[in-house]
């Protein structure tokens, strides 16, 4: 028997422990102020919450202040801050749906999901609201909203890649609003290369709220020096629409004269407004400018268990901040209140100050106080409240303008248009209670008071702030450093710095701290000890600087100068200013080198870029395609179709089957510039095969040496294969092109067309193991695009994909793959699909490659054997990159 020793002392039995529940955390909205709060939670509560988060949009938490670059790069992926399987792995519930009712008194939040419409509720015990805002249409005229056809908004990853796609038809865009918000939205169409922009704004300058009118005069002149047309001081009028409904332009008056604009593509970026539907119909206090009235704690001044953060949070019912950096500050109050109730932190306002390039153009503006933009002070010309001083450059497009006390003791703020080269300096100098014993003249010429910087160059102490968005400071950055970052990515990584807007990093002063300290700690890394970066950092950093030779860009990004030794500096430049040729001097990578020259080294660019991006899907089918429009019993060039590069052309690019494949395109569009001698179709054919290499599969014996076809004129048209209208692709899903009735009968109408056997197309049908298909391009499959479109296996980092080396691949989330590890090449097509597993997509093509007689034996063999299937792929490969192909010399050449 077990002993109970508190039975023979004469004592009561113990009582059981009691077991203290986990309060429940809700999270509505799941932006970048709703991320940065759960992990500030998450650290300062050592995980004693238990958390939900609903998220309204399919993708979770991405940088909004970045949503500009989508446009050139379209990788939902480069934007994300954090993905379902982080939110796993610490235990945080991801509800993927939209909250539609709050009710107080029960203490609950009642949704609907996204997929399905299932609805739903969930209990809290303190909930915070991160609904962010919400573009404000104006109520005039009649139609301009997103109910008509051509006509968006800009606010979210959806709404971009709504632009995105129509653009692809438009000839003509316009922009409604010329603030922040609406030169990133005039970025964004200008990106996207149709033949005109105009900017049409009401007030009489751009981007009223943040400079004065004169350095609003100088933005608009850069602007327009981009080819934009701007009108200030101009209302629309009328939204003229064609005969469908849709967009076809504007009539505005531009100061009293009335004219029309002739766009198909309008987008709307007048500001925002809170998201406070949820609390307004609840009953919670709003402030007088809308958004949820809280105090210090960030807590309702309605509810107790109420809380609200970002562009949501009315702090005393005054204003709601419209930044990013504000709502990081309210998230982290807000967690540390939560996670220790006595705690002293108080949220009493925010730092306005902003540094931002936009339309190309940097922009900055800081102040001391929050006064410096709501008292006007950037504005203010009485010489009694304050003393100005300007410095204007036309030539360089430089206006540099400082706002001084009267008495000229203390920097109040600053404008700044064409060079934020500064920003970081005068802030702080804003910051600190006088000038250092310098005059305002001597600050406005460049100097800054003495620092004890450390040696470093940056001229700010350890408790100035590097990066604005996130208040990192310079001693967390060098600590992080000391403590092993040792790039970019690492400090984004460790402190959060770089991940706002990134201008610290583009424009800032972390290089020259991140260089300096490496170096401090004898850690070389990158090009040379001097400038600890990668080529591709180092020509991000004069892109961003516009700095064109190796003394300026170093004077900037390097280890201050005059603590080189001779030798580090030629080291220095003569790896960096091959870089700069390239960039700005017309120099190519290829230059000098002939054509197996080229070849060899764009073939390890290939594999580099292929590293960094995971693109080897994409690679493959846009070789692919290329390809598969040969038809063997047509012997004229190019007529026959097949490898010869006519894809980048419309018509054909733009066919269904080609569907986004103008991405690729984009990819390979430098490489192409800077290796002239190599073909488009030796391209195409050369990414394919690094990359099925690059993803673990066998090396394809390849030649090179083909020719490109002229111009559109060479695609082969739509119906000239009698295979539909895709110019002899395979078709999806039946009913197929050909007339076939069976997905196998089509399958060899398709590839003996070009010359292939049953056992070519099982082996080539293969490579499916690679890639994914979604709904926006195919139609086949119902998961596209986002994480809550994703299935099981097309989740973000923390699941899935897994590359042939094992690092997780980052992509976009979304879609449905064949296999489990999508961007590895092994023999997963042969032993895994749907009736195995139902998270995986199985056509009715692939279906037919393991039940036909005739591709079954096939199809079981690389099941069993890896190594026959990667030895009838890479023959199979070969002979399909070179259907169609005309060669000079006629042989080819080979690289190997």
């Amino acid at each position: 028997p077990s002993r109970k020793p508190h039975l023979a002392a004469g004592l009561p039995a113990p009582k059981p422990l009691a077991v203290t529940a986990k309060k429940h955390v809700v999270v509505v909205g799941y932006g970048p102020v709703g991320h940065t709060f759960l992990e500030k939670l998450l650290s300062k509560s050592k995980r004693t919450f238990k958390v939900t988060v609903l998220c309204e949009e399919p993708y979770a938490a991405y940088n909004r202040v970045k949503l500009t670059t989508l446009f050139s790069h379209r990788a939902p992926d480069k934007l994300a801050m954090s993905t379902e399987g982080w939110c796993k792995q610490n235990g945080i519930t991801l509800l993927f749906g939209k909250a539609v009712k709050i009710c107080r008194d029960a203490k609950t939040v009642e949704y609907t999901l996204n997929k399905g419409g299932t609805s739903g509720s969930v209990s809290y015990d303190e909930l915070v609201l991160a609904t962010g805002s919400k573009p404000f249409i104006p109520p005039a005229p009649p139609g301009l909203d997103p109910s008509t056809k051509g006509i968006f908004v800009y606010r979210t990853m959806e709404d971009s890649l709504a632009i995105i796609e129509h653009a692809k038809k438009a000839k003509s865009a316009a922009v409604i609003g010329g603030g922040l918000l609406g030169l990133e939205a005039a970025k964004a169409v200008y990106d996207l290369n149709v033949s005109s922009v105009d900017v049409i704004e009401f007030a009489p300058c751009l981007l009223g709220v943040q400079i004065d009118p004169e350095a609003a005069a100088l933005v608009k002149k850069m602007v327009e020096g981009l080819g934009v047309k701007v009108h200030t001081g101009t209302k629309t009028l009328e939204v003229l629409k064609a005969d469908d409904g849709s967009v076809k332009g504007l009539k505005i008056d531009e100061g009293g004269q009335v004219s029309e604009l002739s766009v198909d593509l309008v987008v709307v970026s007048c500001g925002v407004r809170p998201r406070q539907e949820l609390a307004e119909e609840c009953g919670l206090e709003l402030g007088g400018r809308g958004g949820v009235k809280v105090d210090y704690r960030l807590r309702s001044a309605t509810d107790e268990s109420v809380h609200a953060v970002g562009e949501i949070a009315s702090l005393n019912g005054g204003m709601c901040y419209g930044l990013s950096a504000p709502g990081y500050q309210q998230a982290e109050i807000l967690a540390e209140h939560l996670a220790n109730p006595k705690t002293t932190a108080r949220y009493e306002g925010s730092d306005l100050s902003t540094k931002l390039k936009l339309m190309g153009v940097d922009v900055g503006s800081f102040g001391s106080t929050a006064d410096f933009w709501f008292g006007r002070q950037y504005m203010c010309t009485d010489e009694t409240k304050v003393k100005n001083l300007i410095h204007r450059d036309e030539a360089q497009g430089i206006y540099k303008k400082l706002v001084f006390t009267p008495d000229g003791q203390r920097l109040l703020g600053g404008v700044l248009v064409g060079d934020n080269e500064d920003f970081a300096k005068l802030s702080a100098i804003s910051k600190r209670p006088d000038l250092g014993g310098l005059t305002p003249e001597e600050v406005l010429a460049g100097k800054t008071p003495k620092v004890d910087d450390g040696g470093d160059g940056t001229n700010l102490g350890l408790d100035d702030l590097v990066c604005n968005c996130h208040s990192v400071s310079k001693g967390v950055i060098k600590k992080a450093i000391a403590d092993g970052a040792d790039s970019f990515a690492e400090i984004r990584r460790c402190t959060k710095a770089g991940t706002g807007c990134g201008t610290c990093i583009s424009t800032g002063p972390m290089p020259r701290l991140l260089a300096f300290t490496l170096q401090e700690l004898g850690r070389p890394r990158g090009v040379c000890k001097c400038m600890p970066f990668s080529e591709a950092e180092i020509e991000e950093l004069a892109k961003a600087r516009s700095l064109k030779t190796f003394d300026a860009l170093a004077s900037q990004i390097c280890i201050p100068l005059e603590k080189l030794d001779q030798g580090m500096l030629a080291e220095a430049r003569s790896k960096v200013e091959p870089i700069l040729d390239r960039l700005f001097n017309g120099k190519k990578k290829g230059d000098g080198l002939d054509h197996v020259g080229q070849l060899k080294s764009l073939r390890k660019d290939l594999w580099d870029f292929i590293d960094k991006m995971n693109c080897n899907p994409i690679f493959v089918r846009l070789a692919w395609h290329d390809s598969g429009t040969y038809h063997k019993d047509i012997a004229s060039w190019p007529e026959c179709g097949g490898a010869n590069g006519s894809i980048i052309f419309d018509p054909e690019l733009s066919r269904g089957a080609n569907n986004g494949l103008s991405k690729a395109v984009r990819f390979l569009e430098p490489f192409k510039d800077d290796y002239p001698l190599v073909s488009w179709a030796d391209l195409m054919q050369m990414a394919s095969a690094v990359s099925i290499e690059h993803a673990g599969g066998p090396k394809i014996q390849m030649r090179y040496g083909r020719l490109d076809t002229s111009g559109p004129e060479c695609c082969p048209p739509e119906t000239s294969r009698g295979t539909g209208a895709n110019a002899g692709l395979p078709d999806a899903e039946a009913p197929y092109g050909c007339g076939a009735k069976t997905a196998a009968d089509h399958l060899r109408n398709i590839f003996y067309r070009m010359g292939f056997d049953d056992q070519g197309i099982v082996a080539l049908s293969g490579a499916h193991t690679l890639g994914r298909a979604f709904h926006e391009r195919s139609g086949t499959v119902k998961e596209g695009y986002g994480e809550a479109n994703a299935c099981l296996y097309t989740k973000t980092v923390g699941i899935c994909p897994v590359r042939r080396d094992g690092q997780a691949g980052v992509g976009m989330p979304g879609g449905k793959s064949w296999t489990k590890k999508w961007l590895k090449f092994d023999n997963s097509y042969f032993t895994e699909y749907a009736e195995k597993d139902q998270n995986l997509l199985w056509l009715s093509t692939d279906r037919a490659t393991h039940t036909d007689d005739g591709f079954k034996p096939h199809f079981n063999k690389y099941k069993q054997d890896e190594a026959a299937f990667f030895q009838d792929y890479a023959e199979a490969h070969r002979k399909l990159s070179e259907l169609g192909s005309k060669f000079s010399p006629e042989a080819g050449v080979t690289i190997d």
